[in-house]
């Protein structure tokens, strides 16, 4: 990938993105699945790292000298296709939360709110960058559950807290 000098990153590593999926997939393939009826929060990090690459994608598809370019081109699809990953993650924790609730405080759940937030600012993100609309939706429906989750992780340690002064 040639960066343009002025952009200040003129080392650039080689790799490709489809190389960052591919160790994902890699990484993957060991992830113990049954963490999704018994994790205590922490299984949901599995989900960022997708968000974080479509946010990634996002903001190099907004670069407007990229605009028009054969980059921009692959990019797009890309970063289309890596949020779809997140968000279909995104949905197969939620079904787990629902199906396996887990209503003690555990510090892990924090690593819940962080893929949540992650993924609904990917979404708005994309929805810009990319030019789709229907995106901002489903972006603002995320943010939301996003900010719920972190107000209910939140009361968590203060209920903690609370019993542990008295």
């Amino acid at each position: 990938m040639n960066v343009p000098a002025s952009y200040g990153l003129t080392a650039m590593p080689k790799a490709r993105p489809s190389q960052g999926l591919a160790l994902y997939a890699f990484a993957f393939r060991r992830f113990d699945l049954g963490q999704l009826r018994t994790g205590a929060g922490d299984q949901w990090v599995a989900g960022g790292t997708p968000a974080i690459c479509a946010l990634a994608g996002s903001k190099l598809l907004a670069v407007p000298a990229w605009r028009g370019t054969a980059l921009h081109d692959a990019l797009r699809p890309l970063t289309l296709v890596t949020l779809a990953l997140s968000v279909c993650w995104y949905a197969v924790l939620v079904f787990a939360e629902v199906r396996w609730p887990r209503p003690h405080y555990d510090m892990a759940r924090w690593a819940t709110v962080f893929p949540m937030g992650m993924t609904a600012v990917a979404t708005l993100s994309i929805a810009d960058a990319a030019a789709v609309g229907r995106l901002w939706t489903l972006g603002q429906v995320l943010l939301w559950a996003a900010v719920a989750v972190w107000v209910l992780t939140l009361v968590g340690p203060v209920r903690h807290l609370a019993a542990y002064s008295r």
